[in-house]
């Protein structure tokens, strides 16, 4: 198991995950909530960021590009990826919508409240072209091993986008793995492998998907039918990973012991997947290994990268 000549262009929704830490002592007079004394503020890099954090974990070489808003919490993003060793060469400044940020406040390990800022609809002019042309000029580079799609619903992976990169990636022989959301489920058309969950799956077919394999089968078909896919890995929580290649499929439990946090999991479930599909591997021993890389990140608070070391 070794990533570490792989290079890896991450396309999606950046974000930061913001930890607001601290502690409840009482009920506030102003109103039937808690009132929590902030001890600690830390910033981490969220959405397609901890995607790209989780490849650098596993060995390969990442190349995020993204949107930020023109905006302080723009500035603190780009600071994070420098001081984690990420290029934001790829990061492109979108004056029309803020950065996105996740803010968590937790008291005693437990998580009390999120407050999302964020800005949704689909990147248009400037900074479309921009974002389109960065990932054009890295593929004309021919050193991609791997293009991931990693889509939050924020607008960066608008149908126009999606459309775009496949095309180009089909022109320079890049496969390209697919962490999708409800927006644009549908618009992956001709993509090498497709994630998404049991509960975003069940949103776009009209009958029952139990985590059983013939349910799961049933559903892949609609998806080979749809998008023309290679490859379907749908993650089933407590009960697994469901892969299939068309002909032949499977159901692989969890290795699961200890749950403390999901946030982020389908972030490290796609980064292992995608370095699995770049180097070659098979689709048994990716579920297999995606399952071991989850257990070991939901064992953890907050959102986490995953531990080469413990995972080999």
């Amino acid at each position: 198991m070794d990533f570490s000549s792989l290079r890896i262009l991450v396309l999606g929704d950046v974000m930061i995950d913001r930890y607001l830490d601290g502690k409840v002592e009482r009920i506030s007079p102003e109103a039937p909530v808690p009132v929590m004394r902030l001890s600690d503020e830390e910033n981490r890099l969220g959405g397609a960021a901890n995607v790209a954090l989780n490849l650098k974990a596993l060995g390969a070489t990442p190349l995020l590009a993204g949107l930020v808003g023109d905006d302080a919490n723009g500035v603190v993003f780009r600071e994070l990826m420098e001081g984690l060793g990420l290029s934001s060469d790829l990061i492109v400044t979108d004056p029309d919508r803020c950065t996105t940020v996740k803010t968590r406040l937790v008291a005693g390990g437990q998580q009390l409240m999120r407050v999302d800022r964020e800005d949704t609809h689909d990147v248009q002019g400037a900074a479309a072209g921009a974002l389109q042309d960065a990932v054009k000029a890295m593929l004309a580079e021919g050193s991609v091993d791997l293009l991931l799609f990693q889509d939050y619903n924020k607008g960066v992976l608008s149908a126009d986008v999606i459309r775009s990169v496949i095309a180009l990636t089909q022109e320079h022989n890049v496969p390209t793995a697919v962490d999708p959301k409800d927006r644009n489920f549908m618009a992956f058309t001709d993509c090498t492998l497709f994630k998404p969950n049991l509960r975003e799956i069940q949103q776009q077919v009209d009958f029952p998907v139990r985590p059983v394999l013939e349910d799961l089968d049933k559903a892949a078909n609609v998806l080979f039918d749809r998008l023309q896919c290679s490859a379907v890995m749908i993650t089933l929580s407590e009960h697994g990973i469901y892969v299939s290649a068309g002909k032949k499929s499977a159901i692989y439990p969890t290795d699961a012991k200890k749950v403390r946090d999901v946030s982020g999991a389908g972030d490290t479930v796609i980064s292992v997947a995608a370095c699995g599909l770049a180097a070659g591997m098979s689709l048994e021993d990716i579920a297999k290994l995606s399952n071991k890389a989850g257990a070991q990140v939901i064992a953890k608070s907050g959102v986490v990268a995953v531990d080469l070391e413990g995972l080999k």
